[in-house]
């Protein structure tokens, strides 16, 4: 195919994100959007968006939609999947995969038996500085890689959201446990699981600990520790209880060793890449970059990765730290 005829599902905070540079990439089309919130339509609307659904499956019965990307809330992605699938649409899904390794195995299963494709938003593969890493590894840059440590803290869903029309309000499943499937560790610590899995591939749960700081039912602080079967050791630090958004990750080889804030941006990067996105030059977004990625590999009849196995692999890797959590409560450790 040569023009992606797109269509998206869900406009929260992160589906804004996603209709704003679906509309920016080229040889690509916005068919069409859904939501229930008839605020987030008329957003849609005055983006340019023609048709808008407040039914996603209305928007999946169009012949030619191509794809679509699903910003569901966790404790929909299986459903949407399923019936995006099922529809023939191939499907770029915000992370996680779903809220747990069964659900994940049932969307890879629809997809496979429909033959559509299926790519997960993992946005650091898309970092730039953090492909530059990925290289340095593979071309021995550090030597023999002992030592890592990745930390993600944010306000996680307090963070303060907003549009063109104001703040956006934090919507009430992002603390129910059964809804959204986890707490920082599922969030935050999903995107850094991926990144290390990327970078070393294989790895185990060692030991987990949670904490719960702002006293909810999920977790607000996570910590865990990981082996790399080929590979190092490494720690994964989240949490959802700080004002301050960062991102960094810590690699120690004998060779070398690096430090590297991923985030947050300089302002002037932030003005920078609107300005560029403003006067149609190259966008290098993670969110931009992931979206032409997925395009372009529907174009050339490729995968697009992280695939939907590379989402259930960190589902998997989750589920265990999660378990090793339990484990550590029956001995009376492992839980603040």
């Amino acid at each position: 195919m040569k023009q992606v005829n797109l269509g998206v599902i869900g406009l929260g905070y992160q589906g804004k994100i996603h209709l704003q540079n679906a509309l920016y990439l080229k040889e690509t089309k916005v068919l069409g959007a859904a939501d229930v919130s008839e605020k987030a339509l008329t957003y849609a609307k005055n983006l340019g968006v023609k048709n808008v659904y407040k039914d996603y499956e209305s928007l999946l019965k169009n012949p030619q939609l191509d794809a679509v990307i699903i910003s569901l809330p966790n404790f929909l992605h299986l459903e949407g999947a399923v019936k995006a699938a099922e529809a023939g649409k191939h499907i770029f899904i915000e992370k996680p995969l779903a809220r747990n390794v069964v659900e994940g195995e049932k969307i890879l299963s629809s997809v496979k038996e429909n033959g559509v494709s299926l790519m997960v938003g993992y946005d650091l593969r898309f970092n730039p500085d953090l492909k530059s890493v990925r290289e340095r590894i593979s071309d021995g840059f550090f030597g023999e890689v002992q030592i890592v440590e990745a930390t993600n803290v944010s306000g996680g869903p307090f963070a303060s959201r907003n549009d063109r029309v104001g703040p956006i309000p934090v919507p009430s499943w992002w603390f129910d446990k059964e809804l959204a499937g986890g707490g920082a560790l599922l969030d935050l610590g999903s995107h850094m699981i991926d990144l290390l899995s990327w970078y070393f591939g294989e790895t185990e749960v060692i030991e987990s600990y949670l904490g719960y700081t702002l006293n909810m039912k999920l977790e607000d602080v996570a910590t865990c520790m990981l082996k790399f079967k080929n590979g190092p050791i490494a720690t994964v630090k989240v949490g959802w209880f700080s004002k301050n958004h960062t991102q960094s990750i810590q690699i120690c080889g004998t060779a070398q060793n690096l430090w590297m804030r991923i985030s947050p941006q300089s302002s002037l990067g932030i003005i920078w890449n609107d300005v560029k996105r403003k006067f149609g030059l190259q966008n290098s977004s993670p969110y931009y970059l992931e979206l032409e990625h997925f395009v372009s590999s529907l174009q050339k009849d490729k995968q697009p990765r992280p695939s939907g196995d590379d989402g259930l692999r960190c589902l998997r890797v989750i589920s265990r730290a999660y378990e090793k959590t339990c484990k550590n409560l029956e001995k009376g450790v492992g839980a603040s």
